[in-house]
């Protein structure tokens, strides 16, 4: 059975595996010939890549609904996967690019009504090279209407996207981003009397140079009551002051210049 569930979540990445790599950027003579005379300039500092929530407009958090696990089923009817941003650009039509969580018999999220939203979480990434100069900059936004009900019941999703706002990127760097909702995420955290859509949407990015790559990928769980999570990130979650033994001290000024 473990066996079973391991092979289903590599299934499951293999569409966006296979988009990365149809995406694989290309660099001119002119880009290789300057890393090769100054490789620091053209090398990403894998420490210096951080992402930043700059807004959050979305409802409170509620509590969860009902007991998990009911036979409602709910599908994805628009996209699972799509380009965001491609060679520095976003992708033409990016916007109209979206997955939605609605259940199996409608065809349209027209069919659902009390549509709220939408919901936006807004995000910065930058990127620096080896001097510390900065050579990535883009924000996006994460994007959800919520609440939709189908026979006067139910809180659904639509709209869920990722929209890119700003890219600057130096010359001799590559970005790219890519949206993926794998179908097996896509569940139902109500009852079947009152059913709560939620899914998982993955953001893959790759910062490429001549010399080296950076590939990160975050994962947000959002809910039909129009809650949002980032579940996993590339990043390593960051120590406070007081959790680091050289920290503690600091949290005691008195005690060390006691000493």
């Amino acid at each position: 059975m473990k066996k079973l569930f391991i092979l289903a979540v590599l299934a499951s990445m293999l569409p966006l595996s296979s988009y990365c790599q149809e995406t694989a950027p290309a660099f001119t003579k002119a880009e290789m010939d300057a890393a090769q005379a100054d490789p620091m300039r053209y090398t990403i500092d894998p420490e210096s890549v951080t992402v930043e929530l700059l807004s959050v407009s979305a409802p409170a958090p509620r509590e969860e609904r009902g007991v998990i696990g009911s036979i409602v089923t709910i599908i994805n009817i628009a996209n699972k996967i799509w380009g965001v941003i491609k060679d520095n650009v976003p992708v033409v039509e990016v916007e109209t690019k979206y997955a939605a969580a609605v259940p199996e018999g409608a065809s349209s999220p027209n069919q659902l009504c009390e549509w709220k939203g939408p919901s936006t979480y807004e995000y910065k990434l930058r990127a620096k090279n080896m001097y510390g100069a900065e050579t990535v900059s883009v924000t996006y936004k994460v994007m959800f209407s919520y609440g939709g009900k189908f026979d006067n019941k139910g809180a659904y999703l639509t709209g869920v996207t990722i929209v890119p706002c700003a890219v600057n990127v130096s010359w001799g760097y590559k970005l790219g981003m890519s949206a993926f909702v794998p179908d097996t995420t896509i569940v139902n955290l109500g009852t079947y009397e009152d059913p709560l859509a939620a899914m998982q949407l993955k953001l893959s990015t790759k910062i490429a140079s001549v010399l080296k790559e950076w590939n990160g990928n975050s994962v947000y769980l959002i809910k039909g009551n129009g809650e949002m999570k980032e579940i996993v990130s590339p990043f390593p979650a960051a120590l406070k002051a007081a959790d680091t033994a050289a920290g503690k001290p600091l949290m005691e000024p008195a005690k060390v210049f006691a000493r």
